[in-house]
Protein backbone atom coordinates (compact mmCIF):
# COMPACT_ATOMS: atom_id res chain seq x y z
CA UNK A 1 0.00 0.00 0.00
CA UNK A 2 2.67 2.39 0.83
CA UNK A 3 4.13 1.78 -2.31
CA UNK A 4 1.82 2.69 -4.38
CA UNK A 5 0.89 5.44 -2.78
CA UNK A 6 5.18 6.69 -2.89
CA UNK A 7 4.05 5.67 -7.11
CA UNK A 8 1.51 7.83 -7.66
CA UNK A 9 3.05 10.77 -5.78
CA UNK A 10 6.19 10.27 -8.23
CA UNK A 11 4.15 9.96 -11.61
CA UNK A 12 2.19 13.02 -10.00
CA UNK A 13 5.38 14.89 -10.01
CA UNK A 14 6.35 13.44 -13.24
CA UNK A 15 3.17 14.59 -15.01
CA UNK A 16 3.31 18.08 -13.60
CA UNK A 17 6.86 18.48 -14.65
CA UNK A 18 5.76 17.02 -18.42
CA UNK A 19 2.85 19.70 -18.24
CA UNK A 20 5.06 22.83 -17.01
CA UNK A 21 7.83 21.98 -20.10
CA UNK A 22 4.81 21.62 -22.69
CA UNK A 23 3.80 25.21 -21.69
CA UNK A 24 7.47 26.79 -21.46
CA UNK A 25 8.07 24.77 -25.58
CA UNK A 26 4.94 26.51 -26.41
CA UNK A 27 6.01 29.59 -25.27
CA UNK A 28 9.39 29.52 -26.72
CA UNK A 29 8.65 28.10 -29.99
CA UNK A 30 6.96 30.86 -32.90
CA UNK A 31 5.49 29.62 -35.55
CA UNK A 32 5.47 31.21 -38.72
CA UNK A 33 2.12 32.35 -40.35
CA UNK A 34 0.96 31.03 -43.31
CA UNK A 35 0.67 34.41 -46.10
CA UNK A 36 -3.23 34.77 -46.95
CA UNK A 37 -3.12 35.22 -50.67
CA UNK A 38 -6.10 37.62 -51.74
CA UNK A 39 -4.75 37.75 -55.09
CA UNK A 40 -5.48 34.86 -56.47
CA UNK A 41 -5.54 33.56 -60.08
CA UNK A 42 -8.55 34.65 -62.04
CA UNK A 43 -9.10 31.19 -63.13
CA UNK A 44 -9.93 28.72 -60.75
CA UNK A 45 -8.37 25.29 -60.87
CA UNK A 46 -5.68 26.14 -62.59
CA UNK A 47 -1.90 26.06 -60.81
CA UNK A 48 -1.16 29.68 -59.25
CA UNK A 49 1.98 30.38 -59.20
CA UNK A 50 3.44 33.42 -56.98
CA UNK A 51 5.66 36.07 -58.35
CA UNK A 52 8.44 37.51 -55.60
CA UNK A 53 6.26 40.45 -55.81
CA UNK A 54 2.86 38.89 -55.21
CA UNK A 55 4.60 37.11 -52.21
CA UNK A 56 5.72 40.96 -51.13
CA UNK A 57 2.57 42.15 -51.25
CA UNK A 58 0.92 39.55 -49.06
CA UNK A 59 3.23 40.20 -46.78
CA UNK A 60 3.15 43.46 -46.56
CA UNK A 61 -0.80 43.10 -46.71
CA UNK A 62 0.05 40.55 -43.10
CA UNK A 63 2.31 43.30 -42.18
CA UNK A 64 -0.59 45.87 -42.39
CA UNK A 65 -2.85 43.76 -40.67
CA UNK A 66 -0.57 42.96 -37.70
CA UNK A 67 -0.21 46.72 -37.24
CA UNK A 68 -3.80 46.82 -37.08
CA UNK A 69 -4.22 44.91 -34.12
CA UNK A 70 -1.76 46.17 -32.48
CA UNK A 71 -2.73 49.69 -32.86
CA UNK A 72 -6.55 48.53 -31.89
CA UNK A 73 -5.09 46.78 -28.52
CA UNK A 74 -2.70 50.14 -28.14
CA UNK A 75 -6.37 51.51 -28.59
CA UNK A 76 -7.82 49.29 -25.98
CA UNK A 77 -4.88 50.01 -23.22
CA UNK A 78 -4.84 53.66 -23.39
CA UNK A 79 -8.32 53.77 -23.53
CA UNK A 80 -8.30 51.61 -20.65
CA UNK A 81 -5.32 53.58 -19.41
CA UNK A 82 -7.44 56.72 -19.89
CA UNK A 83 -10.57 55.47 -17.53
CA UNK A 84 -8.51 54.14 -15.40
CA UNK A 85 -6.83 57.62 -15.01
CA UNK A 86 -10.37 59.47 -15.20
CA UNK A 87 -11.23 57.14 -12.19
CA UNK A 88 -8.60 57.82 -10.18
CA UNK A 89 -8.89 61.38 -10.46
CA UNK A 90 -13.03 61.06 -9.59
CA UNK A 91 -11.81 58.96 -6.73
CA UNK A 92 -9.68 61.88 -5.85
CA UNK A 93 -11.99 64.96 -6.32
CA UNK A 94 -14.60 63.05 -4.04
CA UNK A 95 -12.31 61.99 -1.70
CA UNK A 96 -10.87 66.13 -1.81
CA UNK A 97 -14.72 66.90 -1.43
CA UNK A 98 -15.36 64.35 1.44
CA UNK A 99 -11.97 65.94 3.27
CA UNK A 100 -12.96 69.51 2.58
CA UNK A 101 -16.95 68.69 3.87
CA UNK A 102 -15.14 67.23 7.49
CA UNK A 103 -12.76 69.79 7.50
CA UNK A 104 -15.95 72.55 6.99
CA UNK A 105 -18.13 70.43 9.54
CA UNK A 106 -15.37 70.62 11.97
CA UNK A 107 -14.78 74.02 11.64
CA UNK A 108 -18.63 74.68 11.91
CA UNK A 109 -18.92 72.29 15.04
CA UNK A 110 -16.01 73.96 16.71
CA UNK A 111 -17.61 77.64 16.07
CA UNK A 112 -21.00 76.51 17.46
CA UNK A 113 -18.56 75.10 20.48
CA UNK A 114 -17.13 78.17 20.99
CA UNK A 115 -20.43 80.40 20.55
CA UNK A 116 -21.79 77.94 23.02
CA UNK A 117 -18.83 78.58 25.56
CA UNK A 118 -19.19 82.53 25.27
CA UNK A 119 -22.82 82.42 25.78
CA UNK A 120 -22.26 80.12 28.77
CA UNK A 121 -19.79 82.69 29.86
CA UNK A 122 -21.50 85.66 29.35
CA UNK A 123 -24.56 83.40 31.28
CA UNK A 124 -21.94 83.44 34.24
CA UNK A 125 -21.29 86.59 33.99
CA UNK A 126 -24.23 88.37 33.74
CA UNK A 127 -25.36 85.78 37.26
CA UNK A 128 -21.64 87.06 38.76
CA UNK A 129 -22.83 90.71 38.43
CA UNK A 130 -26.76 90.28 39.26
CA UNK A 131 -25.33 88.47 42.61
CA UNK A 132 -22.92 91.47 43.08
CA UNK A 133 -25.88 93.78 42.82
CA UNK A 134 -28.19 91.49 45.23
CA UNK A 135 -25.21 91.53 47.53
CA UNK A 136 -24.37 95.17 47.24
CA UNK A 137 -28.55 95.83 47.54
CA UNK A 138 -28.58 93.69 50.84
CA UNK A 139 -25.38 95.61 52.53
CA UNK A 140 -27.00 98.74 51.73
CA UNK A 141 -30.36 97.40 53.59
CA UNK A 142 -28.38 95.69 56.42
CA UNK A 143 -26.30 98.87 57.01
CA UNK A 144 -29.54 100.85 56.68
CA UNK A 145 -31.26 98.96 58.94
CA UNK A 146 -28.09 98.71 61.78
CA UNK A 147 -27.96 102.54 61.50
CA UNK A 148 -32.00 102.27 62.63
CA UNK A 149 -31.17 100.63 65.23
CA UNK A 150 -28.44 102.25 66.95
CA UNK A 151 -28.97 105.85 67.56
CA UNK A 152 -26.44 107.84 66.98
CA UNK A 153 -26.69 110.73 68.67
CA UNK A 154 -29.11 110.78 72.04
CA UNK A 155 -32.73 111.99 71.09
CA UNK A 156 -33.80 115.27 72.48
CA UNK A 157 -36.79 115.07 74.89
CA UNK A 158 -40.09 115.88 73.20
CA UNK A 159 -41.05 119.21 72.84
CA UNK A 160 -43.54 120.65 75.98
CA UNK A 161 -46.01 122.74 75.38
CA UNK A 162 -45.87 125.79 77.50
CA UNK A 163 -48.20 124.81 79.41
CA UNK A 164 -45.98 123.63 82.32
CA UNK A 165 -46.55 124.61 85.56
CA UNK A 166 -44.93 127.77 86.90
CA UNK A 167 -41.66 127.81 87.91
CA UNK A 168 -42.97 128.57 91.62
CA UNK A 169 -44.69 125.27 91.83
CA UNK A 170 -41.46 122.74 91.78
CA UNK A 171 -39.93 123.97 95.63
CA UNK A 172 -36.70 124.69 95.49
CA UNK A 173 -35.33 124.53 92.23
CA UNK A 174 -34.75 127.31 90.09
CA UNK A 175 -35.75 127.54 86.77
CA UNK A 176 -34.92 129.68 83.69
CA UNK A 177 -37.16 130.07 80.68
CA UNK A 178 -35.15 130.09 77.10
CA UNK A 179 -36.17 132.09 74.20
CA UNK A 180 -38.53 129.43 73.36
CA UNK A 181 -40.41 129.53 76.33
CA UNK A 182 -38.96 126.23 77.63
CA UNK A 183 -37.63 125.45 81.14
CA UNK A 184 -34.34 124.99 81.35
CA UNK A 185 -33.55 122.57 84.65
CA UNK A 186 -30.55 121.73 86.22
CA UNK A 187 -30.14 118.02 86.31
CA UNK A 188 -30.81 116.53 90.57
CA UNK A 189 -26.77 116.05 90.64
CA UNK A 190 -26.82 119.59 90.83
CA UNK A 191 -29.19 121.06 92.30
CA UNK A 192 -28.58 121.84 96.15
CA UNK A 193 -31.37 119.91 97.36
Amino acid sequence: MHHLSTENILLKARCEGLEEALVNERKRRKRGKPLIFQLQAPEAGNAVFYSPRRIQQARDLQKEKDEAIQQAKAAKKEAKLYRQQEKEEKQRNTEKRRRIKALERQIRLQEAEKKKLEKEQQKEEARIAKEAVIQLQNNIRTARQSKSKLPATPKAPEKQKPSCPAPEAIPGTSTTINRRGRQIRLPRRFRNS
